[in-house]
């Protein structure tokens, strides 16, 4: 009995040890691109699993709050369609590599990513504001992702609209809105918070191991130096840009560490998928940024959280 506590201890749970696993993640995805090819159908539900995990934690009465005072997911907003886009227009023009500045001007202008509410509450932020900030983000992405990707590589670049409505409605409203329905109806799943957070982590996991996959043949080649170096670039800049938009609400602790991350952070799947559509070359680099990504995101989570936060 001993031993089994203490494997538990070190196994679990799986949001609390997240980077541990997304080196796992993408260290076997890389072994096994096959497999991570298979799965890559899968993607929306993967999505979908996440966002439920965490509204799974969530009540009605906690985004009645947030609509009440909603200027902090405003601003967010504006500055995740307007500041992250425009750094990556800069980063585009560093080099000449067609795949490498089409990946990274694609990462920038897609919308927030849908881990980002999960590594807020990791961050002790307020969960509600950072589901509101991703999902107000997902919205706005239906038109704002294809009018940057058009403007940028031009009217050729064809993004399908009803295509990624569709693919949101099913990985991010559907959940959201049955996982809040159940918590708000269900007081007593506030018992089960960890396994909730607990499955939209595995789901993460599961991105992870597709989107690394898929990027094994840019993993293997030259271009890897290069490609590590935008993706970084776009994440310091997507962080810093999050810390900019919360420092005014520094005084209220639970406000700017739900900030941070949906400003800071790209969904990579939706990245992958408008590569494949408009610049297929470009996937790999979405499979790059997920993994620095969901690497450097806990990192900071951790960085920030209060150490004697209780998750």
């Amino acid at each position: 009995m001993t031993s089994r506590s203490t494997l538990a201890r070190l196994v679990g749970p799986v949001h609390d040890r997240l980077i541990f696993y997304v080196v796992a993640a993408a260290a076997i995805g890389l072994l096994l691109p096959g497999v991570a090819g298979r799965l890559a159908v899968g993607v929306p539900y993967m999505l979908a699993g996440q966002v439920l995990g965490v509204a799974l934690t969530l009540t009605a009465g906690q985004f009645a709050v947030v609509g009440r005072r909603p200027l902090p997911v405003l601003v967010a907003l504006v500055a995740q369609w307007t500041a992250v886009p425009l750094a990556g227009v800069g980063l585009f023009h560093l080099t000449a590599d067609p795949d490498l500045r089409n990946g990274v001007l694609i990462l920038a202008v897609v919308p927030a990513e849908i881990t980002s509410a999960l590594v807020a509450i990791l961050a002790a932020g307020s969960g509600a504001i950072a589901i509101a900030c991703m999902a107000g983000s997902l919205t706005l992405g239906t038109v704002l992702t294809p009018l940057w990707v058009s403007t940028v590589l031009g009217p050729a670049a064809h993004v399908d609209r009803l295509a990624l409505i569709a693919e949101l409605a099913l990985s991010v409203a559907v959940p959201l809105l049955v996982g809040v329905g159940l918590r708000t109806s269900l007081p007593a799943l506030s018992r089960l918070r960890s396994r909730a957070l607990d499955l939209s982590a595995v789901c993460v996991l599961l991105v992870v191991f597709v989107s690394v996959g898929s990027a094994r043949t840019l993993v293997l080649s030259t271009s890897l130096l290069p490609c590590l170096a935008l993706c970084a670039a776009l994440l310091v800049i997507g962080y810093a840009v999050g810390m900019a938009v919360a420092w005014p609400w520094r005084q209220h602790a639970h406000i700017w560490r739900a900030l941070v991350f949906p400003v800071g952070m790209r969904e990579f799947g939706i990245a992958a998928a408008v590569a494949l559509a408009v610049s297929p070359g470009a996937v790999g680099v979405a499979g790059i940024y997920g993994a620095l990504l969901m690497i450097t995101a806990p990192a900071l989570a951790g960085r920030l959280r209060p150490s004697r936060t209780t998750r």
